[in-house]
């Protein structure tokens, strides 16, 4: 099976304890606008531009004064990278599960402290079948296994058995609020949390993001449907709002929409932190 994927490296305790081997499959089905991988949201990947190019690589106008427009790339057939371009790109490369799997077993060796695999986006249970014929032969290699997912799938509890460390993004508790800003339902999501709870341990990540959700109410919200999940078998982690994938938006030509306004201070963080242990919740920091 092939896999896309737009980035990989190693990265120490931030996407699963350890010294990790972390790939973002392309493609995801949400679009947060806050999203620090935008280049990762188009299932086939994106163009991306950095300073440099010459506008006359596109035919069809969509590079002027070296910015790019991505919606005039829709249904292009792409010349402009079947040719080598100084400061073009597309966003993702293609391999086989099994290189995957094989770069994987060669790095064993460097996955001190409890490291392993972890594969995030993305969403990478966009393409569950690969996913999981990956997860599987890692572990059939003892290699530790996580995930980073947003929780939409309906399936994801089947691939759950080979998966040491599920971690899970909850942007909203709010069903209208959360289709609205990231363009889909949260009740799939919801149930998940739920029903896993019940016989695994989830690591469960809220990106505090003031004007969304980040407002006392906010906290009380996300404790009401968290709470309807086994509190034992969950550990909750508040990711503050940052803008380090804002240029990239632009490499890609999509619009960034953020304001620079949507950062949270230390009381609300406080704040969030506070109800939540008041409430019973395991909170961790990496």
């Amino acid at each position: 099976m092939l896999i896309k994927v737009f980035q990989k490296g190693f990265n120490f305790s931030q996407d699963g304890p350890g010294n990790r081997l972390v790939y973002h499959l392309q493609g995801c089905n949400m679009n947060c606008p806050w999203c620090s991988n935008p280049e990762g949201i188009e299932k086939d990947g994106s163009i991306m531009v950095t300073e440099g190019v010459d506008d006359a690589v596109c035919p069809n106008g969509a590079i002027s004064s070296g910015m790019l427009d991505s919606k005039l790339c829709r249904g292009c057939p792409k010349m402009c990278l079947q040719t080598l371009h100084m400061g073009i790109k597309l966003s993702c490369d293609t391999y086989h599960t099994d290189e995957i799997v094989s770069e994987a077993v060669r790095s064993k060796s460097m996955f001190f402290s409890g490291g392993g695999v972890t594969f995030t986006g993305g969403e990478p249970t966009l393409n569950l079948p690969a996913l999981t014929d990956m997860l599987k032969k890692l572990k059939q290699e003892d290699i530790n296994t996580a995930i980073e997912t947003n929780g939409s799938h309906p399936d994801l509890a089947s691939a759950t058995e080979y998966i040491d460390h599920l971690i899970i993004d909850f942007k909203h508790y709010d069903d209208d609020r959360h289709r609205k800003t990231v363009g889909i339902s949260n009740a799939i999501i919801k149930k998940n949390l739920k029903r896993l709870s019940l016989i695994r341990k989830i690591n469960i990540r809220i990106p505090l993001i003031k004007g969304f959700n980040a407002e006392e109410e906010n906290a009380v919200g996300f404790v009401n449907t968290l709470s309807e999940c086994n509190k034992q078998n969950i550990t909750v982690e508040f990711l503050s709002f940052h803008e380090f994938g804002k240029s990239k938006w632009q490499q890609c030509g999509m619009e960034y929409k953020m304001k620079g306004d949507e950062y949270i201070s230390d009381d609300t963080l406080e704040m969030f932190t506070r109800i939540f242990k008041d409430n019973g919740f395991d909170i961790i920091r990496t």
